[in-house]
């Protein structure tokens, strides 16, 4: 091989690897994706269950890429291998990532910080028609408290543990909803979509048929094939003749009692 020719080999190689999204993950804790104004949060750099070093938090946040503990125009700070942000405010919304200097990225994880004194949680999107949903009202007061759910601008019920679920969601469910604790305790608006179910898996006459007939097709081809190439093989060796195979005969017909003397 020409040395240009391993020189392109090695190049697409190193691209492919950069290109690769790493088994290194970004954990969150705790483990969620919406934050209430001033919570705190930690951010690791993670690799089988472990923190790995020689990995950046980053994140972009109002157009701007910054990096955890990276100086004053930055953000958080390192406690041992996580990053810490103490406090979190709705500017530390945004995309957060793992990187290392050679530029090879984990997964990205987006994580919002609500501006109001009440979240509320969903399962994760989209959700299934047919399926039940529970809607949890989150505040830092206790979970026993009373809260109202609220969709597209009608109220549709309570939860005395800040928990309301909905059974058997269709389309018709799909919309805008929030919860409240009180007058001036509301979340904001989030966004419930729905889809359909996937529909069933129907195994049709044609499509057992179908492999069947080609299978046979295949099988017969094989032994058409097979028998084409013997037959030539055969056709190929020439006839020979010889004295023991006349006197073969002669034997065999002597057994049989279909030669006489007079033959002779």
């Amino acid at each position: 091989m020409k040395a240009s020719s391993v020189s392109l080999v090695l190049g697409l190689a190193a691209l492919l690897f950069e290109l690769t999204v790493s088994a290194v993950f970004l954990s969150v804790s705790p483990n969620r994706q919406l934050f209430l104004r001033r919570d705190a949060v930690s951010l690791s750099c993670v690799d089988d269950g472990q923190t790995v070093d020689g990995w950046a938090v980053k994140r972009t946040t109002g157009g701007q890429t910054q990096t955890c503990d990276g100086g004053q125009q930055d953000f958080g700070g390192f406690n041992g291998s996580s990053c810490i942000i103490p406090h979190l405010f709705p500017s530390d919304s945004g995309v957060y990532w793992c990187e290392t200097r050679a530029a090879q990225r984990s997964v990205q994880v987006n994580i919002s910080v609500s501006g109001h004194s009440v979240l509320l949680e969903f399962p994760k999107l989209p959700v299934i028609a047919g399926s039940d949903v529970t809607l949890r009202c989150k505040t830092r007061e206790s979970s026993s408290q009373l809260v109202y759910f609220f969709s597209n601008g009608r109220y549709i019920g309570f939860g005395l543990a800040g928990e309301f679920t909905i059974s058997d969601v269709q389309r018709s469910d799909e919309g805008l909803y929030w919860c409240s604790t009180g007058l001036f305790s509301t979340s904001s608006e989030t966004w419930m979509s729905v889809v359909d179910p996937p529909p069933p898996l129907h195994l049709s006459v044609v499509g057992l048929i179908c492999p069947l007939v080609v299978f046979c097709l295949y099988c017969m081809s094989t032994v058409l094939m097979v028998s084409i190439y013997c037959s030539r093989k055969r056709g190929n060796e020439p006839a020979v003749e010889t004295e023991h195979g006349v006197e073969g005969g002669q034997r065999v017909a002597e057994e049989l009692g279909y030669v006489t003397e007079h033959d002779f």
